[in-house]
């Protein structure tokens, strides 16, 4: 789907900038532009935010310790072993 210059899977490909605020005004402006028209991009950006909020609650400690060698090997080969 597309709303105006920015189709939603370019949208989802910016979110985190956008919900960070590090995007240019005229970027920002594109992201609400979008927003304004695609519901499914709203529900998307709330959930980003509902999860962002949540996440941000945990520490080391609320992860199970068999989940974390995993999680850091996936880690570990998505940025070529850079840590």
């Amino acid at each position: 789907m597309s709303y105006g210059d920015l189709p939603c899977v370019e949208f989802v490909e910016v979110v985190t900038e956008y919900l960070e605020g590090s995007m240019p005004v005229h970027e920002r402006l594109t992201m609400e532009r979008h927003l304004a028209f695609c519901a499914p991009c709203v529900d998307y950006i709330e959930q980003m935010r509902a999860t962002i909020a949540v996440s941000g609650t945990l520490s080391e400690q609320d992860v199970p310790e068999e989940v974390i060698e995993p999680i850091m090997a996936a880690f570990r080969a998505a940025t070529g072993g850079k840590s």
